[in-house]
């Protein structure tokens, strides 16, 4: 039996053109004296909770309605003269498919919630109505801003007329073992709920949560704060009614809570909610180097280097043992894999490896990742959307998927401002996307050109 239940789905990305952002941050570190009483939070949690609300999802499916669905009994009753019944009628009907929550992060209302709440679990396709309610009653129809499977991470925003509370955020680097956190969310769907506990462990990044999730970037911050199936997207919040995480899955051999939650921290969630709104989608660092596991090494031991790149034009060897990125200090593959992934492409950081016994620092101007994927696709290059790229090419806003920037113009390839909307009945956002739905023989591409849609066959030899 598979230990590890999430509430809901995965998915891949949408896109959308920029956006405002207004955020409310507070970076201080808590107050950790033992002097410290207090009986109650109640303040606390009614001024953060409002920005907690429930997120319920809904698809059409075929229903059918009356009538026989045996021909053979129509031909018989034809056969005998009596009179046939009619045929079954097939409808599409709108219906729920799942409950979670999410927390309102921005004045300009965008929800976060998790990537799996808003998907189809069969399909992978994204829900086709997404619904937030407040703790007022109030229920608004979401955008999906995007979302990324590679973290969980799902932005939603809402429009109201009013204004709308929502929670100001901490920085998760911050909390300790014993911090006392709350988890705010919608269990089972009975409504605003909160549980409290500690913050039993930080970086937790050996899980395999997203169980082989190709690209999965796990950082987690383990609670013993009970969190049951419909709170995934919800708030974790500390003792000041700041978000230090959104409550994702538990650890259970029977899917009953049993006090291991995990929540991804919030420093997480605050880069794909910035890189949705500002450029459409989420942009990591790229650095350019297979990254081994080795025995007795307190880091990440360097592979091959890709030729050409970031690593290798800052002098990355085979053999060197990184140790540090940036300011963070890292002691496995996925510690150093997140670090990279965390910083914005075209920064220059310094990268601290062991070499010859020796500590060396190699400054790092990081490229972006998945600029340096090869596609199988040959003679064209693709190119995220963000609001320049839909000027230039005249895209809307609500077309997503990867523009052909480059083309060879060769009849086989796909033509210059063609947009990759879908491969194989799957949305794509990413040359990674592209290459894992490509297959050999026939590829059914779903694309957009020049104002219309339509499907394009493309053959993988």
């Amino acid at each position: 039996m598979n230990k590890f239940f999430l509430s809901f789905f995965f998915l891949t990305s949408f896109l959308s053109a920029k956006q405002s952002l207004t955020v409310k941050v507070d970076s201080s570190d808590l107050p950790r004296s033992t002097n410290l009483s207090l009986h109650s939070y109640s303040s606390v949690l009614k001024e953060a909770t409002p920005a907690v609300v429930s997120v319920t999802t809904q698809q059409y499916v075929p229903l059918r309605y009356g009538g026989s669905a045996n021909p053979l009994e129509n031909f018989l009753r034809r056969y005998y003269g009596l009179p046939e019944i009619e045929q079954p009628v097939l409808e599409m009907e709108k219906v729920p498919s799942g409950i979670g929550s999410g927390v309102l992060v921005s004045a300009e209302g965008h929800v976060i919630t998790n990537a799996h709440v808003i998907t189809d679990q069969r399909t992978g396709n994204p829900v086709e109505e997404v619904v937030v309610k407040l703790s007022t009653e109030q229920e608004f129809i979401a955008e999906i801003i995007g979302f990324d499977r590679s973290t969980d991470v799902a932005v939603l925003k809402i429009e109201a007329e009013e204004e709308l509370p929502f929670v100001t955020l901490a920085n998760s680097d911050l909390l300790q073992v014993g911090d006392v956190v709350f988890a705010a969310g919608n269990p089972l769907g009975i409504g605003l709920t909160v549980t409290m506990g500690i913050i039993s462990a930080t970086k937790r990044t050996e899980l395999d949560v997203f169980r082989g999730q190709r690209g999965a970037y796990e950082n987690f911050i383990q609670t013993d704060a009970s969190i049951n199936q419909g709170n995934s997207g919800g708030a974790l919040l500390d003792t000041k009614g700041r978000l230090i995480g959104i409550n994702t899955a538990i650890i259970s051999q029977t899917g009953a809570n049993i006090g291991i939650g995990l929540a991804i921290p919030v420093n997480m969630v605050r880069k794909v909610l910035t890189d949705f709104v500002q450029d459409g989608t989420v942009r990591r660092g790229f650095l350019g180097v297979e990254l081994l596991e080795g025995k007795n090494i307190n880091g990440a031991l360097v592979g091959k280097v890709v030729s050409q790149s970031a690593a290798d034009l800052a002098g990355f060897q085979a053999g060197d043992i990184i140790i540090k990125v940036g300011k963070v200090e890292v002691s496995s593959v996925n510690e150093s894999r997140l670090a990279i992934s965390q910083t914005d492409p075209g920064t220059t950081i310094p990268i601290v490896v062991i070499r010859n016994n020796m500590e060396l620092t190699l400054n790092v101007t990081l490229d972006l990742l998945g600029n340096s994927e090869r596609l199988l696709i040959p003679g064209i290059s693709l190119q995220s959307l963000n609001s320049k790229v839909r000027e230039d090419y005249g895209i809307p806003s609500q077309v997503r998927g990867l523009v052909v920037e480059k083309s060879t113009g060769e009849e086989k390839t796909f033509k210059k401002g063609v947009v990759i909307v879908e491969i194989n009945g799957v949305q794509v956002s990413s040359i990674q996307d592209v290459n894992e739905q490509l297959k050999k023989g026939i590829n059914r591409f779903y694309v957009w050109y020049r104002g219309k849609y339509f499907f394009h066959a493309y053959r993988i030899p």
